[in-house]
């Protein structure tokens, strides 16, 4: 599988539950697309004006294709991710959790930019966590002649399952 085989089997698989956003950004070349995930859950008594509790939950996929993924071209793509999903957020009273993966799919990339989303750690909390957390879920698949490479962080092993089961799986 090439990278543009790769990129449209896995934006298909992520139709029936993402809302995807075809984007195009001068700034960062490789941006294909960003699928935004929203659930809305709340319990309340008799009448929906005694509200006992609510739970928003966001997830944020951006997807980046490049040929060569080098250092440089990562850094620039996770500058964008960390501007990008705060404007997209609605953090507050009844905020859960929000969670940013950047998800990158190349043909070829060095080993020091999988060490880099392997280390990547980012973990913010909301007012002590009383409006939330957010988490970064970060995923490669590098597409190599005939075998197909997924790499995540340690947040991101849910996203190497789902993954595994698009890309490995006949």
């Amino acid at each position: 599988m090439n990278t543009s085989d790769v990129l449209q089997k896995f934006i298909s698989s992520l139709k029936s539950f993402y809302n995807i956003n075809l984007l195009q950004n001068q700034d960062v070349p490789c941006l294909y697309a960003r699928c935004d995930y929203f659930e809305h859950s709340q319990k309340f008594l008799v009448s929906k004006k005694a509200n006992l509790w609510t739970a928003d939950c966001e997830e944020f996929i951006y997807v980046f294709s490049a040929e060569n993924l080098s250092e440089e071209i990562f850094d620039s793509c996770m500058s964008f991710v960390n501007q990008d999903w705060k404007k997209q957020a609605h953090i507050g009273s009844g905020h859960m959790y929000t969670y940013v993966t950047p998800v990158f799919i190349c043909a070829e990339t060095s080993q020091s930019v999988i060490r880099k989303i392997k280390k990547c750690r980012i973990r913010k909390n909301f007012l002590f966590c009383f409006h939330g957390w957010m988490e970064y879920h970060a995923a490669i698949i590098e597409c190599k002649n005939e075998s197909t490479l997924i790499s995540s962080n340690f947040n991101g092993r849910c996203v190497k399952k789902m993954l595994e089961k698009i890309f490995c799986n006949p």
